[in-house]
Parts: structure tokens; C-alpha cells; sequence
């Protein structure tokens, strides 16, 4: 940590290893979901990929815990930096425009996507994806398109569900955006009613809250509320001069708490999604979990994920090497197209990606009917994956260069525009500052 002001852009570097984990998740959700469990049944022997530590990233989850924290963590650093500096209005406006802007700047972009899925859809680009032999793919797809008669209106309706708690049929991976929207707010309405308190009494209040939500046996209240407020928590801890000369006074304990941090952290995490009674360490880890988690939650797994990554998060935080690291080129570049990603990667891999896997045709489709009426069911063939190891080593990583280039057009062309819309919104909705009206003048 500096001395003089907390290095914030590695939290930029680490949204985009979660946006890459998410991708990699549904990968995993499309042709491996044994990867969910410990092993493949009670007896087996564990896969490579199936082992603690070695399983996080492909098992998911922890990529939307990720980007909740960090949106706790980057709606706090400036009103907090403004209020410790001294300067409430300055603070109060930021929040204003903030809350302001951040419908906008998520609604549009994920709307332009749906767009582009619905039309996607139309032309019957999803129809491979939906005759596949994955499972997750049939259902995560559109079915029945009709005509523009009802595909409009159909448009309409998924638009209203996205944004009110429903579900998306044109892309189901938007449904996050809405809990990260309402999270935002959570934050705003924190800092606006704690930004006359002082630091400690402000930390107390977010602990307290935090404490109150993961009591909470709600579903989903560990993968968001009380990520948002881990951010805020840690945000205005970083931005305290005292506690980072105290951090940076002990740099040997500080070593060794970060590590030890991270590897027990990165060890729950690991929690299987599914049959966790399948594995020695995933009982354990159930059984240390009574004492944590509160009686009556409706996901372990998620908790494990939560409790894992504030272990992690909080070993990045006290590691000015891991900050550095997340913060260099690479990660930063990946990590300011992670937006573009999570709404463009679910089309593309249902299209683009499931074509290279199963071929352009529906043809090995087919329905073996019964031999007479009332004797057995249906069988259905599905389109069969490719069996050849070729075709993968080639299509994996093809599907990943044209899914980050789509991303990088996509940040530099759409999100840009939705910027300047979002500006324009700003500008004709708020009454000008003495500062904005005098530059105005000025400049006439």
C-alpha cells in the first residue's frame, strides 16, 4: 500500500480475471459439469480439475461474487476519498451523479445485447446450440421463435424481465445486472447516510450491516449485499493513512497473514457446487461450516464461495506484489473490456462455438419414434460434440481471440456511445454548478 493514497487500479486487473472465470464457468457448465462435483460418483477416483485448489475456477460462482465486491469496492473510493479530504458537498454531488449515471451505463449496453441475441434468434442462430447434446445449452437457449408478430412484444416482455427480477430468454447470463444495479444503490444510501460520521464509527456501522445481511438466510445475500459492503469496508480501511503505516510497519506479519489469507481462502472457495458428501475434505470443510454459516441457509456452496473470496480479496489487498501484478497492462486491458465480456460472451459461445463444436448443420438431429403407439417413448438423438481432440485445441482458443475482440470493438464503439448518451442524459437533466455555468460563459 502507498503511503500517501491506497493503489486502486489492480481492482480493475482483478474484474477482468473474473470476467474470464465466468466465461470459463459456462464452458465448463456446456461439456463438463462433472467438474461441479468432487468426483464423478461416490467411488470414483477425482478428475485433475475435480482437486481442491485446482478446481476454482471452473466450477463457478465466484466470478458474480467477484464482481459484487468490486462494485462495492469502486462505488466507494471517490466519495470517501472527497469526505476524508474534507469535502462533503463535494462528496454528496459525486454520489448524485453516480446514482444518477449508473442506470443508464448498465441498462443500455445489456439492452443492446439482448437486441443483438433477439436478432440472432430471428434467423435461427441458436437452432444448433438448441438440437446440441448439452444440456445446459437446450436450456439456456430461445425456442419457438415466431413470426415479428410475437418475437416484438416477446422482446418487450424479456426486456421487463430482466430489469424486474425475471428471466431473460434471449440471454440468460443478464441475470446478475439487476442485483449488481440494486447493490450500487445499497452503496449509495450507505455512504450518503454514514458520510458525516467519523471513519471508525462508519466502519462499525458497515461491519454491523455486513453481519445483519449474512445472518440473513435469504438466498443470494452472501454473493451480493454483503459483497457490496466487504468493498465498502475495505475501501475505507485502504483509504485510512494511520492503518497503512501500520500495515506497512510490519511487513513480515503483513506476509504472512496475506498468505496464509489466500491459500485458506482459495481452499473454501473450492466447495463443491454439488454432492460435496462425495469427498473427505469437502465434509470437512461442511463441518466447519455449522459453525460460520447460519442455521436454515439456502446455499452452502455460495457461502463457502463468499466466506473464500473475502479471504482472498482481503490477501490481494494487503499485497502491494499482487496489486502491482493485477495492475500491469494485461490485466488491465482484459479487465476494461470484462463488461463487454460478460454480455457478449453467452451469443457468441452459443453461436459462434457451439457451430466449431457441432458443425453448421441440425441434421444428425432426429426423433426414433416408437414402433406403435403405446409401446415406449420417443427417443431423441441429439446433435453429437465432436470427438476429435483437434477440433477443440483449435476451437477453444479461436472462440477466445474473437470473443475479445468483439469485447475491445465492443468497449471502444458501444459502451463509449452509451457513455455519451449517459453525459447527454446528465447534462439535461441537472442544473448546472456556479464552476460549469462561469466555464460556459467563458468559453462564449
Amino acid at each position: 500500500m502507498s503511503n500517501n493514497r491506497q493503489n486502486v487500479t489492480w481492482v480493475e486487473g482483478v474484474r477482468g480475471v473474473a470476467s474470464f472465470w465466468v466465461v470459463v464457468t459456462h464452458l465448463c457448465r456446456a461439456w463438463d459439469y462433472s467438474l461441479w462435483s468432487p468426483r464423478d460418483t461416490a467411488d470414483a477416483t477425482p478428475q485433475l480439475l475435480q482437486l481442491p485448489f485446482l478446481r476454482l475456477p471452473w466450477q463457478g460462482r465466484i466470478g458474480v461474487t467477484m464482481f459484487a465486491f468490486l462494485t462495492g469496492y469502486v462505488c466507494a473510493i471517490k466519495p470517501l476519498r472527497q469526505a476524508k479530504s474534507g469535502n462533503i458537498p463535494a462528496a454528496l454531488t459525486t454520489l448524485g451523479k453516480s446514482a444518477f449515471r449508473r442506470p443508464p451505463r448498465l441498462i443500455m449496453p445489456a439492452t443492446i445485447a439482448m437486441f443483438i441475441a433477439w436478432l440472432f434468434a430471428q434467423i435461427g442462430a441458436f437452432e444448433v446450440a438448441h438440437l446440441s447434446d448439452s444440456h445446459w445449452f437446450r436450456r439456456s437457449v430461445p425456442i419457438d421463435i415466431g413470426g415479428l408478430g410475437t418475437e416484438i412484444p416477446r422482446l418487450i416482455r424479456n426486456f421487463q424481465s430482466a430489469w424486474s427480477g425475471g428471466n431473460n430468454e434471449y440471454d440468460d447470463h443478464q441475470w446478475a445486472l439487476l442485483p449488481l444495479l440494486q447493490g450500487a444503490f445499497l452503496i449509495y444510501v450507505l455512504l450518503f447516510a454514514t458520510v458525516f460520521m467519523k471513519f471508525r464509527m462508519r466502519l462499525f456501522t458497515c461491519c454491523v450491516l455486513f453481519l445483519w445481511y449474512w445472518m440473513r438466510t435469504s438466498p443470494e445475500k452472501e454473493t451480493f449485499e454483503c459483497q457490496f459492503l466487504y468493498g465498502v469496508i475495505l475501501c475505507d480501511l485502504g483509504s485510512e493513512k494511520g492503518f497503512r503505516d501500520f500495515v506497512n510497519s510490519h511487513p513480515k506479519a503483513r506476509r504472512t497473514v496475506l498468505t496464509t489469507l489466500i491459500v485458506l481462502g482459495w481452499y473454501a472457495a473450492c466447495f463443491p457446487g454439488e454432492h460435496w458428501e462425495w469427498a473427505l475434505w469437502s465434509r470437512q470443510l461442511e463441518t466447519i461450516g455449522h459453525f460460520l454459516i447460519p442455521k436454515g441457509s439456502s446455499n452452502y456452496p455460495k457461502r463457502f464461495t463468499a466466506i473464500g473470496w473475502d479471504m482472498i480479496v482481503t490477501g490481494i489487498w494487503l499485497s502491494p506484489t499482487l496489486q502491482n501484478l493485477f495492475s500491469n497492462k494485461i490485466f488491465m486491458w482484459v479487465g476494461r473490456n470484462s463488461f463487454a465480456v460478460y454480455l457478449t460472451h453467452g451469443t457468441v459461445l452459443k453461436v459462434g462455438l457451439a457451430r466449431l463444436i457441432y458443425g453448421w448443420s441440425t441434421k444428425p438431429y432426429w426423433v426414433e419414434q416408437p414402433p406403435a403407439e403405446g409401446e415406449g417413448e420417443a427417443i431423441v438423438h441429439y446433435i453429437p460434440r465432436s470427438s476429435n481432440w483437434f477440433v477443440w485445441a483449435l476451437a477453444i482458443p479461436t472462440f477466445f481471440v474473437v470473443e475479445y475482440y468483439i469485447a475491445h470493438l465492443w468497449t471502444t464503439y458501444v459502451d463509449s456511445y452509451c457513455a455519451k448518451a449517459t453525459k447527454w442524459l446528465e447534462d439535461v437533466m441537472f442544473e448546472k454548478d456556479e464552476d460549469e455555468k462561469h466555464g460556459a460563459s467563458a468559453m462564449a
